[in-house]
């Protein structure tokens, strides 16, 4: 009911914040890897060096990321919606007219900076800012766009490739982009001043901003951080402090094992003697979860913070490893599936929703840029850790096992950030913050 009535309070800036979700799949590694046959048939590549270019791609796009990514704290959010689907479209051309390896290089790095990137970040930091009393809920219902994309796009997309060749495909996507996403996101918050603004540091203009959003957000300021200058001692930097970095691995965790295990599902399949096709199965149940993980995870955030549930976030997946660890039965991909879509779920929330908790409203696009470099980076580095592991002969009970070990101590790090000394955010009394 609460996910009803907020978007009958705020139609448009959670439309806004879906549509960029969902526009970020021709960024994503989803939808790219169904042109990844296509294009390497088509520029003579093979598999190997297509996924060393697509990796070197993915880390150059993310250390870029903090860069762009914090002019979002500077400029209108709609101006910088449409110069990243513009971006985004400019990509999707690119790829299209790609006849050589550093054209192919060029267009990817356009399209994963804008796709993944950009698109990704215009979703979340802008409902992440203009959401106060029930963030949770509306980062829930804004990261819906994401599973609508992967259940939508591919199926559509391949059938486009069938019937006009990648290139064309490519090329049409840009003019979806541009003729369909464009005015839908030019005519959601066009009029809406209050989304639109650039945060300020007044706490009486961020009082007035929560009090003028027709319910959505709080009509206290002390949900919110405090807007205090930077340079004031009680509020240290965010970077500066041991909370951020006991807290990091988290971040990192689920995209780096998620992408590692994924992309070795083959030779995991083969080791117990399971067929692939179960693990096809598995991402339907991995979509479903993820989805409920996500919407369940909004009240609960909105109830009890992102800071208190943080620590917690990866003990459906650590569960999910143990079923798979324990058991070659067929059916236990479909239960470790199912289980990492929930921490996958929380995670998509969790994570955007704990920065407006630790830092004042004008500096969530800098620090969220940060860390979703950080965790495009452990995306990246996941395979590559875990093939030299099979490189090495080491058993995947083992690799499981150590998998295990190393989630239980980051999650102890996690919350050993949350007792006194480690950080206070601004705005939050140490003893509200315990």
């Amino acid at each position: 009911m609460q996910f009803i009535l907020l978007l009958r309070q705020a139609p448009r800036q959670l439309t806004f914040g879906a549509l960029h979700s969902f526009g970020s799949s021709f960024g994503q590694t989803f939808l790219v890897a169904l042109f990844v046959p296509f294009i390497s048939a088509s520029l003579g590549l093979n598999e190997t060096e297509f996924a060393n270019i697509y990796a070197g791609i993915t880390i150059g796009s993310a250390l870029c990321l903090p860069v762009v990514g914090r002019w979002i704290d500077k400029v209108d959010i709609l101006s910088y919606s449409l110069a990243t689907m513009a971006l985004l479209a400019l990509g999707c051309v690119m790829i299209s007219l790609a006849g050589n390896v550093w054209m192919l290089i060029a267009a990817l790095f356009v399209l994963r900076l804008a796709g993944q990137g950009l698109m990704t970040h215009v979703s979340m930091t802008g409902i992440a800012r203009y959401f106060t009393k029930h963030r949770g809920r509306a980062l829930a219902v804004a990261s819906f766009g994401f599973p609508l994309a992967e259940a939508i796009l591919p199926a559509t997309l391949l059938a486009l490739i069938a019937a006009f060749g990648w290139r064309y495909t490519y090329a049409g996507s840009a003019v979806f982009i541009i003729i369909v996403l464009v005015p839908i996101a030019f005519l959601l918050i066009r009029r809406d001043q209050k989304f639109r603004a650039v945060p300020t540091r007044s706490p009486k203009t961020a009082a007035k901003q929560a009090s003028d959003s027709n319910g959505p957000t709080d009509t206290t300021t002390d949900s919110m951080p405090d807007q205090s200058s930077p340079t004031d001692p009680e509020h240290p930097r965010l970077f500066r402090s041991l909370y951020v970095w006991f807290c990091m691995p988290m971040l990192a965790a689920p995209p780096l094992i998620m992408t590692a295990l994924f992309f070795h599902q083959g030779a995991i399949s083969t080791h117990k003697g399971i067929e692939l096709g179960w693990f096809a199965a598995g991402f339907t149940v991995f979509a479903v979860t993820s989805v409920l993980g996500a919407f369940g995870s909004g009240p609960l955030i909105d109830k009890h913070s992102a800071r208190r549930l943080f620590p917690w976030h990866l003990i459906p997946m650590m569960a999910g490893i143990i079923v798979l660890a324990i058991s070659h039965q067929p059916f236990v991909i479909l239960i470790y599936m199912g289980l990492v879509g929930i921490t996958v779920g929380f995670a998509t929330t969790l994570r955007t929703a704990i920065i407006p908790e630790l830092v004042p409203l004008d500096e969530i696009g800098a620090v969220r840029s940060t860390l979703t470099a950080v965790m495009v980076l452990a995306s990246a580095m996941g395979p590559a850790i875990y093939g030299w592991m099979f490189a090495a002969d080491i058993s995947i009970e083992v690799m499981l096992t150590a998998t295990l070990i190393a989630m239980a101590v980051i999650s102890v790090l996690s919350w050993l950030s949350e007792r006194p000394g480690f950080y206070v955010p601004p705005g939050i009394s140490p003893q509200d913050s315990h």
